[in-house]
């Protein structure tokens, strides 16, 4: 009898597949050519600026995001190699090269830039756990001015994730439950809270902290496999 190998990784990458996908995900185009398996790597593009952007990988491949439809699925891509892109907004344009490890998901997002223009953040996560029953809740920091990203409870001391670095994500897995949250930043509450309504079991959420005018803002992304 033959031995059967099981590669644990790329069953942590089906499971974690299967813990994000809604009942329902609008197809977006192919944009990048895909790896083996077992290096499963993934990209997303998002949105957090006012206006329509417009993402334009290669000659032909074009994808629009608008605040209405502000992200993208996961998209599997090759790791370790060159992935190049352009986003365009409000007239101007910006270039993107970013390379993914295996096993990493990596956002690129156009953002504020504080100073009334916009530029392209990059966030990057290596996730670790997934569950049917539970709901993972992330905290994505974009925003350079924003130290110790800090998500609490809302109007309670309580702390659901903190110390979110520039370009990283602090993740933890929460009971599936109607939640308010505040964000601070400096040690400063940062806005008013934001609701994110009732959080289904099994389902991934990235808040992307951006800049806004003087402060900061969150911005909830729900993580959508294609």
């Amino acid at each position: 009898m033959k031995a059967v190998v099981v590669n644990v990784k790329h069953l942590f990458l089906v499971g974690l597949v299967a813990a994000v996908l809604p009942a329902t995900v609008l197809a977006a185009p192919q944009l990048y050519e895909t790896g083996p398996a077992e290096d499963a790597s993934f990209v997303r593009f998002v949105t957090g600026v006012s206006g329509a952007v417009e993402v334009v990988v290669g000659r032909n491949a074009r994808l629009p995001l608008d605040p209405q439809n502000a992200s993208t699925t996961w998209q599997s891509v090759r790791a370790r190699v060159a992935l190049k892109a352009t986003l365009q907004h409000a007239g101007g344009k910006q270039d993107v090269e970013v390379s993914v490890q295996p096993s990493e998901f990596v956002t690129l997002a156009a953002i504020p830039n504080g100073q009334g223009g916009w530029l392209v953040g990059v966030g990057r996560e290596k996730p670790q756990d997934f569950s049917a029953h539970r709901v993972s809740l992330g905290l994505l920091n974009m925003a350079k001015g924003c130290a110790d990203a800090t998500l609490k409870l809302a109007g309670k001391d309580v702390v659901i994730v903190d110390k979110a670095q520039i370009g990283q994500v602090e993740r933890r897995m929460i009971n599936p439950v109607s939640l308010g949250v505040d964000l601070f930043c400096n040690g400063q509450k940062a806005q008013e809270a934001v609701d994110l309504g009732s959080l289904r079991a099994g389902s991934r959420w990235t808040l992307l902290v951006l800049p806004e005018a003087k402060s900061w803002r969150l911005m909830p992304v729900l993580d959508r496999m294609p």
